[in-house]
């Protein structure tokens, strides 16, 4: 009886897994494909040089460029953080800086990565982070997002989007323009620092130690 019951089980997990796979897939597909049309809204201006571009043609507002600069950057801002939260809908990914800390720590426990990485040199506090990053990625490279919420900031990240196509299309007065383009930038900053998704995911982002010799040269180390 113990054994069929054990087969049953076996049986069981083959059958599932895939499914809980596809189920995944699914939702990371239907995640990108809302975010299809801001993408495709955002792109055709990127492909013209963006905003920043069409400031540079019009002669009165050449001298604003700076800001158009920044428009821009707060919109592609906002899609790469939309896909950000498809991308770990079911969990944060181990990057490359988790891939050279997180083995390390398993191997050698978190006195011995501090040990090993202050005797080559490295920053005490530097380390310390590095080591508080793995206990956050093994924390939350299962952790879950839920997609109906997802799709509620993407219907905030909406009208930005399409303040942003339309105000590349137009040819009003100057000031107008301006007026808009800082109105448009304080909005997302607006969304980012109010949508639950968009804080989280800022903060998750801002958890990564900006370090080159991690991400670039951990062989070396």
């Amino acid at each position: 009886m113990k054994l069929h019951k054990s087969f049953l089980f076996f049986i069981s997990a083959i059958l599932i897994v895939p499914w809980l796979w596809g189920w995944a897939e699914a939702g990371k597909n239907a995640c990108t494909e809302m975010a299809h049309p801001l993408h495709s809204k955002v792109n055709a201006i990127k492909d013209r040089g963006g905003m920043w571009a069409r400031f540079e043609r019009g002669r009165k507002l050449q001298n604003h460029s700076a800001l158009a600069l920044k428009v821009d950057s707060k919109v592609i801002g906002l899609m790469f953080t939309l896909d950000y939260l498809c991308s770990t809908l079911d969990g944060i990914p181990f990057n490359d800086v988790a891939e050279y800390i997180v083995p390390q720590i398993k191997e050698i426990g978190e006195e011995g990565f501090i040990k090993k990485h202050v005797d080559l040199g490295h920053d005490m506090k530097d380390v310390t982070d590095w080591v508080n990053y793995g206990k956050f990625s093994e924390e939350n490279r299962s952790r879950k997002l839920e997609l109906a919420q997802i799709k509620k900031t993407m219907a905030q990240a909406k009208s930005p989007v399409e303040r942003y196509e339309r105000l590349y299309k137009k040819t009003q007065e100057v000031d107008a323009v301006i007026a808009e383009t800082k109105a448009l930038i304080a909005d997302i900053e607006k969304i980012h620092a109010t949508d639950p998704y968009l804080i989280q995911a800022d903060y998750e982002n801002g958890q990564v130690p900006f370090s080159s010799i991690l991400s670039n040269s951990g062989d070396a180390m």
